[in-house]
């Protein structure tokens, strides 16, 4: 009988096309995945890929028992799921999927306190993929922009996000007010390049800035507002960054055609697993404390250990230099 590990690695190589793709969604190297493939075939007595100079192609055979190997999954999957869903220790590991943005900037830098709280548990942000699988255990949690439809996730609605344009002071000082009126008529704005380009905030840019030229085009949010920062033109950025970043202006209300909902997402049988409820505690207490921000209603809410309020000077001068 085919061992189950060397049927992984098979679908690996079947959904990535390649033993180096295949290595990575694996976690080992490319040597090892192809010698896996090798005892596989062996031991089935026939060849399950073709190698072609675009990537490995399944044979005939490999056709024939890709869909029996995905039930094989489906059911290991379901029963670790369920196995780790009565699982009542505050230890392990959780994995959280969620925008590179999201983590960087609101996350991470208000997530000390749950390690103080939870020593035993290990945090993984995932935020360098596309959307993983929640049923194929890729990610424990998810952190999404959108309700996902699937009956097997539980989801939870915990605040939304407000997007705005906005551009740097200096930016400002040199060019002026953009008028949306007008199209941005006389301004500059930073784009969207590759997957990013069909961001619902490159189709609001294409129909309201309609006068504006294009000085760079970018594919993640941070290298938007980065640009915007160095006074390159004007972007459009949660304002969860926006509102935080040193020059920035916001320079109209959040549009709300771009607002989104924040859900925390995490598959049925995970759900009453006690350290995947530990980090999805945690994260929806974070994100409603800062709700105000990230909704673009106002100042961020008061941090997690909010440094001691200095005693007031009498020269304008100092009071200036410590706020700064």
């Amino acid at each position: 009988m085919p061992n189950w590990d060397d049927l992984r690695y098979f679908l690996a190589i079947a959904r990535e096309g390649s033993l180096a793709s295949a290595a990575r969604t694996l976690r080992v190297d490319a040597t090892t995945v192809g010698r896996r493939l090798a005892a596989l075939e062996e031991e089935l007595g026939t060849r399950l890929f073709d190698r072609m100079p675009a990537g490995f192609v399944p044979t005939a055979a490999g056709r024939n028992i890709r869909a029996s190997v995905e039930e094989m999954e489906s059911t290991a999957l379901a029963v670790e799921r369920k196995a780790s869903g009565e699982d009542a220790r505050l230890e392990g590991t959780v994995r959280i999927t969620t925008t590179e943005a999201f983590a960087v900037r609101t996350l991470l830098p208000l997530f000390g306190p749950f390690r103080e709280r939870h020593p035993g548990i290990e945090v993984q942000f995932l935020t360098d993929y596309g959307a993983l699988d929640l049923a194929r255990r890729e990610a424990d949690i998810a952190v999404r922009l959108t309700r996902p439809q699937e009956d097997t996730l539980v989801a939870r609605k915990v605040g939304e996000i407000a997007i705005a344009p906005y551009a740097a002071e200096r930016y400002l000082a040199r060019r002026g007010l953009p008028d949306p009126a007008t199209g941005f008529a006389g301004h500059e704005l930073i784009g969207y390049a590759d997957a990013a380009a069909k961001w619902p905030e490159a189709r609001w840019m294409n129909e309201v800035a309609t006068s504006a030229r294009v000085a760079v085009r970018c594919n993640s949010l941070l290298s938007v507002v980065a640009a915007a920062g160095a006074g390159v033109g004007l972007g459009l950025m949660p304002c969860f960054m926006g509102d935080r970043e040193p020059g920035l202006r916001r320079l109209m209300p959040p549009v709300a055609s771009l607002r989104r909902d924040i859900w925390l997402v995490v598959h049925r049988d995970l759900q009453h697993n006690a350290r995947v409820r530990a980090v999805l505690h945690f994260l929806a207490e974070l994100i409603q404390r800062e709700r105000s921000l990230i909704a673009g209603e106002g100042p961020p809410a008061p941090r997690v250990e909010p440094a001691p309020v200095a005693p007031a000077v009498a020269t304008p001068r100092k009071a200036k230099g410590r706020a700064s």
